[in-house]
């Protein structure tokens, strides 16, 4: 490895199991070679440890930092500190990535004169199937206020829009200017507090890009792993929710209007209710009680009453009125009928 990789790939590692190797071979496998891999170890305790060292004593490219654990916020950031490319990638160790990820990440990104490039991603759902994960890029580089705009996209999806976002908010998708990150001691929040990190990573970062190149072709593949964080079910995921929409409707008010991302942060936060919903009906005995509090809680209520409905779908209407109207036994059963059998872990997420 040189002394000065032009990429720097973080990965950060918590009792990832099977997962790692594959993950960590779809990376050595790359058809660009110039890079360094961090490993932080994040207190595992379930042989992942000693993975990650046999690991860098296979490829001379791989760097592994070990430190009790303090969650993929802390992880990545401890990444960071010891990153030394002139860009940085981030590999979630579930995952895997294209072989030609970064070349083409890479090569974009140059070619458009940009300091951050995203490409699409699959999602690969606990059943094995792959799809082509649904982003919505209004063009192929966003220059000056148009990153406002590929920002606010990840906020949320305007009133038409089919979905709740229009583009995804993980960071694993793109190569992001160390430059810029250290010039503005741009790090994760914890996850602890906030559901999404990533999503405030890019409210601080994307303030500060000059130009953001778009990769059209999927390169990375998001593994629905049931055991990782977002999968598991958590009795405070709805308090965290609230902390997180707050979070962000706090940064986006330094910046915007109102009327300019209010109805993209409540479309959103919306989807994130009806989820805490679903996962309540799934997975906790009481789930009838738990779902009556969101439904009473005064800001669900409050983004109920302001998000004009009148071009969402008719399922989503029918549950925001369900929810609106305290009708959780309704709700329980919906989403009941909505649930899969207990997933496997896929194929693809085991080997490659």
């Amino acid at each position: 490895m040189s002394d000065h990789p032009k990429i720097s790939i973080i990965s950060t590692v918590y009792n990832t199991g099977p997962y790692l190797r594959p993950a960590v071979e779809s990376i050595l496998a790359q058809t660009f070679t110039d890079f360094e891999l961090l490993l932080v170890d994040d207190g595992s305790h379930d042989g992942s440890a000693a993975v990650c060292d046999a690991l860098a004593q296979e490829d001379a490219r791989i760097r592994v930092f070990h430190q009790p654990n303090g969650g993929p916020a802390h992880a990545r950031n401890t990444g960071l500190d010891h990153a030394v490319g002139d860009f940085v990638a981030f590999l979630d160790p579930d995952d895997y990535a294209d072989p030609h990820m970064l070349e083409q990440l890479l090569t974009t990104l140059t070619q458009a004169q940009a300091d951050t490039c995203f490409c699409r991603y699959y999602d690969v759902s606990a059943d094995g199937s792959v799809r082509l994960a649904p982003e919505d890029y209004a063009r192929s580089l966003y220059t000056g206020a148009e990153i406002d705009q590929l920002l606010l996209g990840m906020v949320g999806s305007r009133p038409h829009h089919p979905h709740d976002v229009e583009i995804g908010m993980s960071v694993w998708k793109g190569l992001y200017s160390l430059p810029i990150l250290r010039a503005h001691h741009i790090r994760f929040l914890s996850e602890r507090e906030y559901l999404s990190e990533d999503l405030l990573f890019h409210l601080d970062y994307l303030a500060h890009a000059g130009a953001v190149a778009i990769v059209p072709e999927p390169l990375y593949y998001y593994c629905q792993n049931p055991a990782s964080l977002t999968g598991v079910y958590r009795a405070d995921r709805f308090a965290r929710e609230k902390r997180f929409y707050e979070k962000v409707s706090a940064e986006l008010a330094l910046r915007f209007p109102p009327e300019v991302y209010r109805p993209r942060l409540d479309k959103a936060f919306l989807g994130r209710v009806r989820r805490c919903i679903a996962q309540e009906a799934a997975h906790n005995k009481n789930s009838l009680r738990n779902i009556a509090a969101i439904c009473r809680d005064p800001l669900v209520q409050a983004v109920l009453r302001e998000l004009d409905e009148s071009q969402l779908p008719r399922l989503k209407r029918v549950l925001h009125w369900a929810i609106q109207h305290h009708c959780a036994l309704f709700l329980y059963g919906a989403f009941r009928l909505r649930s899969a059998p207990a997933p496997q872990i896929p194929a693809q997420c085991r080997r490659r």
